[in-house]
């Protein structure tokens, strides 16, 4: 089985999870949303019948689906909950986009989320927020705390993208994170690329408490960018059971990114690790 645990197909207002800042400059040949991307039907078409049809295509059995809600960037959780209510067997988990700017709004979000909806975790991007935030910024705090509480995980996008700048990215920061909420299950999107030893660092240090987990996704499978092998190497001899994988469609097309992915020489154990595994156990998904 392939679980992606990060994926936002063309529903509603997830076709928006992307959405340029107002007045930027256009994406240059350098940036991973355009690098060697090969733009899929179900994208062109804004369709998530192709889009189902391309996970069939790519092998990928089920899709995580993350939501986002930062700056102008906001996607509805009602459509992510309509989307896994009618296609449950592909999209078994959710994951609830969180706005952190107006903490009493999020916490409300969050109760909503999780217990009314069923949702199995909360995405934050505090570094999108307006203003930014880093993560371990103590006004968030209220947030990790209710989401420990409720027993759901927590998706933490760190990256250089996220952020006024790439101070934003220093994995030190979720380690302070993980340390003061022990029982929270924390999954770093984007690895804090691009601090990768850092990061790998950070997830021996917390080898104590096991509450931190990691999903690279394609700051590692597109080809050419540094500390790709680091997380191979890790992953083979002693990150096995912690590391996700993960596309983050639309940013990478799914039988693209596997394909890019698989490309890594990983021992065949850690590979169903990291294709399903890991992600049944930090959910505690039901098989």
């Amino acid at each position: 089985m392939i679980i992606d645990a990060r994926v936002r197909p063309p529903f509603k207002s997830l076709k928006d999870v992307l959405a340029p800042v107002p007045g930027a400059r256009p994406s240059v040949k350098r940036s991973p949303m355009v690098s060697g991307y090969e733009r899929p039907q179900s994208m062109v078409q804004k369709s998530v019948d192709l889009f189902l049809q391309e996970m069939d295509e790519a092998g990928v059995d089920k899709g995580i689906l993350v939501g986002r809600q930062a700056g102008h960037r906001v996607v509805s959780n009602d459509d992510i909950a309509e989307l896994r209510d009618q296609y449950p067997r592909r999209f078994p988990l959710a994951v609830a986009g969180i706005n952190g700017s107006d903490v009493t709004a999020a916490l409300r979000e969050v109760e909503r989320t999780i217990t009314k909806m069923g949702f199995n975790g909360i995405a934050v991007d505090p570094g999108w927020w307006v203003p930014a935030m880093y993560v371990d910024d103590p006004r968030i705090y209220p947030i990790y705390a209710k989401c420990q509480d409720l027993g759901v995980v927590l998706y933490l996008t760190c990256s250089l993208m996220q952020g006024p700048d790439i101070s934003y990215a220093v994995p030190w920061r979720i380690q302070r994170v993980a340390n003061d909420f022990p029982a929270l299950q924390i999954v770093v999107v984007h690895g804090a690329f691009p601090y990768t030893a850092e990061m790998i660092g950070v997830m021996i240090a917390n080898a104590p408490l096991g509450n931190l987990w990691v999903l690279p996704d394609f700051f590692q499978s597109i080809p050419g960018f540094p500390g790709a092998q680091d997380w191979v190497e890790a992953a083979n001899h002693f990150l096995g059971d912690r590391i996700l994988y993960a596309s983050s469609y639309p940013v990478r097309p799914l039988k693209q990114s596997l394909s890019e992915f698989q490309r890594f020489p990983y021992k065949p154990d850690v590979l169903e690790n990291l294709l399903s595994k890991n992600a049944v156990n930090v959910f505690k998904m039901k098989q």
